[in-house]
């Protein structure tokens, strides 16, 4: 068993990264509600998720899930029935994004726009092996709120254009914060189709390995494309390992707040507890990373975490997954 991969991350500071629905003219962020009433904001999983894969397709030439699908479904026909194996290992090879998030399709339709029989169950399914968690913000939300319009743009063209009487404008809620999130990889889901009759390798150890390797690049680098705006989402602080066991251990144990000075009190007894939940023999295997000057208390972090630079824990981590799949480093 190769295990889980898993980092609990905090983030760059970043503004308004999630928005949910319109009410009139005012944008709202996405929330949650704690005990005492008060309001942090959140992005969601498929936000984050979304922007994993424009980076992937950009930077590391991930093939993401498009029209060419049916191509694969004429190609895995037996007969007048799709098999469902055959394809699913066509997607897992040919797209990393099912093979790394996984997918659910139903109601194929062939070239004839008619409905594909399946050789087994109502739909292809896998579940994910790469799982992503919500970001949570740090500080909590105090109800700031940007007032816009566009009236440059209406001087210029949109009266003309649109023949409207009167420019537009609207409000937009506005949050900078840290945020923190945790990703969990399995490694033994990487590039293997589950059959009704088991496990099946369908992409070499190699290719297994880049696929991971890309993907920690991309954390590595992670940022995010709203409203116009790149938002820097690369770890300042990054603590987890490989572990048999296949638990996120480091998930819901950040505990920061921040300082006067903007900095960010990191409570460490919290991660040192949770690190103590991990099985002893394979407790070593933690890796603690951070960015000098995000911290108040960094020196106390570096000596009771063992912390090294971010791009020293990824970089370590590339190293093992490479191990883990017989590839050498290189």
């Amino acid at each position: 068993m190769r295990g889980m991969l898993t980092l609990t991350i905090i983030t760059q500071r970043a503004t308004s990264l999630n928005y949910g629905e319109n009410i009139g003219n005012v944008s709202i962020l996405k929330k949650l509600s704690l005990g005492d009433n008060s309001q942090i904001t959140y992005v969601s999983d498929k936000a984050l998720k979304y922007d994993i894969r424009r980076k992937g397709k950009e930077e590391k030439e991930w093939r993401l899930l498009d029209e060419k699908v049916k191509e694969l479904i004429e190609r895995s026909k037996d007969g007048k029935k799709l098999n469902v194996d055959k394809f699913a290992k066509e997607l897992v090879q040919e797209y990393q994004e099912f093979d790394l998030f996984g997918g659910l399709l139903t109601n194929l339709k062939g070239a004839d726009g008619k409905k594909v029989e399946l050789s087994y169950g109502d739909s292809v399914k896998r579940t994910a092996p790469v799982k992503v968690t919500y970001a949570y913000s740090i500080s909590k939300f105090q109800g700031d709120m940007d007032f816009m319009n566009n009236i440059e743009a209406y001087n210029r063209y949109i009266r003309h254009i649109e023949q409207k009487d009167a420019q537009v404008i609207t409000q937009s809620e506005q949050h900078t914060a840290h945020y923190y999130y945790t990703i969990a990889i399995d490694l033994d889901r990487i590039g293997v189709w589950e059959t009704e009759n088991g496990t099946e390798e369908v992409i070499p150890a190699e290719e297994k390995a880049k696929r991971v390797k890309d993907l920690l690049d991309i954390i590595r680098t992670l940022s995010r494309q709203i409203r116009g705006r790149y938002e820097n989402l690369s770890p300042i602080f990054a603590i987890g390992g490989i572990y048999k066991v296949k638990n996120p251990f480091f998930m819901g144990c950040i505990g920061a707040k921040e300082t006067e000075d903007g900095k960010l009190l990191l409570d460490i007894n919290r991660l040192l507890d949770c690190k103590g939940i991990i099985p002893e023999e394979e407790r070593d295997n933690t890796l603690c990373g951070l960015l000098s000057g995000f911290f108040a208390n960094e020196q106390e972090i570096r000596e009771k975490l063992y912390c090294k630079s971010v791009g020293e824990v990824f970089e370590e981590l590339k190293n093992k997954v490479g191990e883990i799949y017989g590839v050498p480093t290189g």
